[in-house]
């Protein structure tokens, strides 16, 4: 069979309910974040479906992909009004299989249509009597295989304007109907998304609209990349936003602004305790900042060994009941122990950056 005609940059031209698969799909992250973010994974927007989570194995194979189909609605979805929804969606998993993406040996796919308002699904069972599947906030998703036989068949079947073909009859096995309690307009999905962000991740997030609008940003910037030559790829890296991505993200709005903050409230006193005059204390604030970004890096071997140090002598910590003194007796420590290229400044701020990261993983 041909791969379906899809329209793959219809969503990217007219715009047209974007906000709410763009909130959607960063709900749908959220809600999965606990369980995904030790994995390998990208999101894409308005790329096949509306809303795509791949995940990839350590050889960068495709072990899973979840489409979204998301839509709202004002009034209860019927029968008849998903028959087209349902066609989409089944025709998007065909034209997936032959995506250049290279599958793994276990590779899956699973397919969602995602709703802010009640699926009342209708059908008669053996005796004849019209039965009613609600898919709502008591029963939010439902995979099409645990649906009624009698279901199942009638959907199958489709109706006068929409038939399923043998071949689009074998992916209704990958689909689900899923209901999103979300808000019927943007400004409340915002505010929702605020309150997922609190509950997921707490306080080790200072600011959780400022978490929100910056992951919104992301998820704009990859859905206005057009798909090129009007073709879907899974590996079009710039319709993707990646798990490193959203790793790095969540480090600046986590830990990089906590240590910021502790930087902040602790710098009179730890300049005192370091002697490090008025004049050079912004130095040393700039420094501490720096210190984050350059623990990461390999190649910056003086901080690496700092770091490595702090940890191997974090049994201090439960020498001390004071930030400061513990951080002074660290570095007293080191000035004793090891010798370094960085200046006296870098260093102290260096040792005091390393102590609040080792301190927060204890």
């Amino acid at each position: 069979m041909a791969n379906p005609e899809i329209d793959v940059n219809s969503g990217v031209q007219a715009n047209v309910g974007m906000d709410f698969q763009r909130n959607c799909s960063l709900y749908i992250f959220l809600e999965k974040y606990h369980t995904i973010k030790y994995q390998k994974y990208f999101i894409i927007l308005e790329h096949y479906d509306d809303i795509v989570f791949g995940f990839l194995n350590n050889n960068d194979e495709i072990d899973k992909v979840e489409t979204y189909q998301a839509k709202k609605s004002s009034t209860v979805w019927s029968n008849s009004s998903l028959y087209e929804i349902i066609r989409k969606i089944v025709d998007n998993g065909i034209t997936l299989l032959s995506d250049d993406l290279c599958k793994s040996t276990i590779y899956t796919k699973n397919q969602f249509f995602i709703t802010n308002n009640t699926i009342k699904l209708k059908y008669k069972n053996s005796l004849k009597n019209e039965v009613n599947v609600y898919i709502n906030e008591t029963n939010e998703s439902v995979h099409f295989l645990d649906l009624p036989n009698e279901l199942r068949e009638l959907l199958l079947k489709g109706n006068s304007k929409i038939k399923f073909t043998d071949i689009q009859a074998l992916h209704f096995s990958t689909l689900n109907f899923s209901y999103l309690d979300f808000g019927r307009n943007s400004k409340t999905q915002m505010e929702l998304l605020i309150g997922k962000f609190q509950e997921v991740f707490g306080n080790s997030i200072l600011d959780h609209k400022a978490a929100r609008d910056t992951f919104i940003y992301e998820l704009d910037a990859i859905d206005s990349k057009f798909n090129q030559n009007n073709i879907a790829k899974l590996s079009d890296f710039k319709k993707r936003l990646e798990s490193t991505k959203v790793n790095e993200i969540l480090d600046v709005i986590t830990t990089h602004k906590l240590a910021l903050e502790f930087c902040r409230q602790k710098s009179e006193k730890i300049c005192e305790k370091l002697q490090i005059n008025l004049f050079d204390s912004s130095y040393f604030e700039l420094n501490f900042e720096n210190s984050l970004d350059k623990f990461k890096d390999l190649t910056q071997s003086e901080h690496r060994k700092i770091l490595d140090f702090v940890t191997q002598n974090s049994d201090l910590l439960n020498k001390h009941f004071n930030d400061v003194k513990c951080i002074r007796a660290l570095y007293e420590k080191f000035h004793k122990d090891i010798s370094s290229t960085l200046s006296e400044i870098q260093l102290k701020a260096a040792i005091a950056a390393a102590f609040y990261l080792i301190k927060t993983k204890q």
